[in-house]
């Protein structure tokens, strides 16, 4: 199982969207994917993989917070993962398949309850703590139970604690996106620079770094041009790099193939997912 975090330091650049296309276009190749939201303090993955069952439908009780508690109480026979996912279906030839793991029931008021509860059981902060366990056995179960080819973890913005374990110890790829201005560079380049310092498990490789300029609605050559030159003069000799144009679109809706928002999509998956496609 490859595990993709997607994170951005600010807001706003298209982060949960991107995943949400990730995944469709793997479980389209018969790729098996789980898309995990940890996000939690504002959720929306379910939202833009259009798990929302809207009003009136049946709660789902399930996702990311419940089951960390759950299992942060020392169970001997942890939740089913199933409880916790909502299937979203198959790829072409049913061969590929797309799981959502949510982070709970939001925006119900019983979610921001767990939430809170969830921090006050989880040294999440403390990388030695039970905080750091739990979520590698969360990776671990999904990698052993459900087999996915992927694993895309929607990470949360700006600095946090569970953004950095999603980074730096979960993930063999990380995607950082960022805007077109000098405070979301210098953030994304500070993260990426204690990313990159932070220790790493016994036998993991290096974190392989994605750098995606979101939302450019300018003609972009002389602004791509400064913004790789910050990244090369910050130690990153030949980014991985995109430029994603800004579309304004209802995330629930198709992309048109010829639009130039999906161009670079497709060009972008072909480079992350590079498995995939052989």
């Amino acid at each position: 199982m490859e595990t993709v975090a997607f994170y951005s330091y600010k807001g706003g650049v298209g982060r949960s969207m991107l995943l949400a296309y990730a995944a469709r276009f793997l479980a389209k190749l018969g790729k098996g994917v789980v898309a995990l939201d940890f996000d939690f303090e504002a959720p929306g993955l379910h939202y833009k993989l259009g798990a929302d069952q809207g009003p009136g439908s049946p709660a789902f009780v399930g996702g990311a917070v419940p089951y960390l508690i759950a299992t942060a109480k020392g169970a001997e026979s942890p939740p089913p993962l199933s409880d916790h996912m909502i299937v979203l279906g198959h790829g072409a030839g049913g061969q590929g398949w797309l799981w959502l793991m949510p982070a709970g029931p939001a925006p119900d008021k019983t979610y921001w309850v767990a939430l809170k509860k969830l921090g006050d059981t989880l040294r999440l902060g403390d990388p030695s703590g039970q905080g750091l366990m739990a979520l590698l056995d969360m990776q671990a179960r999904i990698a052993d139970e459900l087999k996915p080819d992927y694993l895309l973890i929607d990470a949360r913005t700006g600095v946090t604690e569970l953004g950095g374990l999603a980074t730096t110890l979960l993930a063999d790829t990380v995607v950082c996106m960022f805007a077109a201005n000098q405070e979301s560079l210098d953030g994304t380049l500070k993260v990426v620079e204690a990313l990159e310092s932070a220790p790493r498990l016994t036998g993991q490789k290096p974190i392989r770094l994605v750098w995606v300029l979101s939302r450019m609605n300018v003609p972009h050559s002389r602004v791509t041009d400064l913004v790789k030159e910050s990244i090369r003069d910050a130690g990153h000799a030949n980014p991985t790099f995109f430029v994603l144009p800004h579309e304004e679109m209802d995330p629930s809706e198709k992309l048109d193939v010829f639009s130039p928002l999906w161009i670079v999509y497709e060009e972008l998956f072909r480079r992350l997912f590079t498995t995939a496609l052989s």
